[in-house]
C-alpha cells in the first residue's frame, strides 16, 4: 500500500461519498508506483453497490479528472483481465492550487498548553480536522496509534459523514475525539456482509448514487 497515495486520495474534495469510498480503494491497493488492479466486481463487492456500472462511471469519472490512467491488460490467451490503474494524484503541498479547498495542515500542535512540539501524522492531522469537537489533541493521538493503519481509510470515511451529521449539534453533545476512537465508532458506519466483507452501511441517499 502507498501511504503517500493513500493520503492525497482522501484530501480529494468534490466527489460524494461512493466516489470517494472507489478513490480511497484504488489508493489502498497501490503499490510503491501508484499502480493498482481490482477488478470493477471486486471493488463492487466491498462496496455493497448491486452492479459494477456505478464503479464504471466513478472510474471513468476519474479519469476525466487526471486522477486516473487505465492499463487495458491482456492474458496470454488474448483474453482481457482486470486493468491497472496508474494514479495521478495531486499533491497538495506541490501544487495547492489543485485542490483549492484543501487548507495545510500543520504537523505541530498549536495547543499552548503542551510545553513540547508534538509531530502528529499526516492521516490523524486529516481526522483531527474534520472530527467536530477539539480536546486533548494528545490523547486522541495516542488512541489513534493503537488503530492499525488499515483502519484508517475507514476513519476518515467516517469521520466526514459524522461531521456532516453534527454540523447543527452543540458541542457539548458531540464526544470526545478519544472516546470517538477508543470506542471504534467509526465501525457504526459500515457492516459485514455475509461473505465477511467490510462495507459502508447506506445511511445516506448520496452512497447510492454516482454522479454522471
Amino acid at each position: 500500500m502507498s501511504i503517500e497515495c493513500l493520503n492525497r486520495a482522501l484530501k480529494i474534495e468534490g466527489l460524494n461519498p461512493t466516489q470517494k469510498l472507489i478513490l480511497v480503494i484504488l489508493a489502498n491497493y497501490a503499490d510503491e508506483n501508484n499502480t493498482c488492479y481490482p477488478s470493477y466486481k471486486h471493488i463492487t463487492k466491498m462496496i455493497g453497490l448491486n452492479t459494477v456500472k456505478s464503479v464504471q462511471q466513478a472510474v471513468k469519472h476519474f479519469v476525466e479528472l487526471g486522477y486516473v490512467q487505465i492499463e487495458h491488460r491482456t492474458l496470454d490467451n488474448g483474453g482481457f483481465t482486470s486493468n491497472r490503474y496508474h494514479l495521478k494524484l495531486p499533491s497538495v503541498n506541490k501544487n495547492p492550487s489543485t485542490l483549492q479547498d484543501t487548507p495545510h495542515i500543520s504537523t505541530t500542535t498549536t495547543n499552548t498548553k503542551d510545553n513540547t512540539k508534538v509531530k502528529y501524522s499526516e492521516n490523524f492531522e486529516w481526522f483531527w480536522k474534520l472530527y467536530p469537537r477539539h480536546v486533548s489533541k494528545k490523547n486522541a493521538y495516542k488512541s489513534f496509534t493503537k488503530i492499525h493503519e488499515s483502519e484508517h481509510s475507514k476513519i476518515l470515511y467516517a469521520v466526514e459523514l459524522f461531521q456532516k451529521e453534527n454540523k447543527q449539534t452543540e458541542e457539548r453533545f458531540i464526544p470526545h475525539p478519544t472516546t470517538w476512537l477508543n470506542q471504534e465508532r467509526w465501525n457504526d458506519y459500515f457492516e459485514i456482509d455475509d461473505h465477511g466483507v467490510s462495507r459502508p452501511k447506506h445511511k445516506n441517499k448520496s452512497l447510492n448514487n454516482l454522479a454522471g
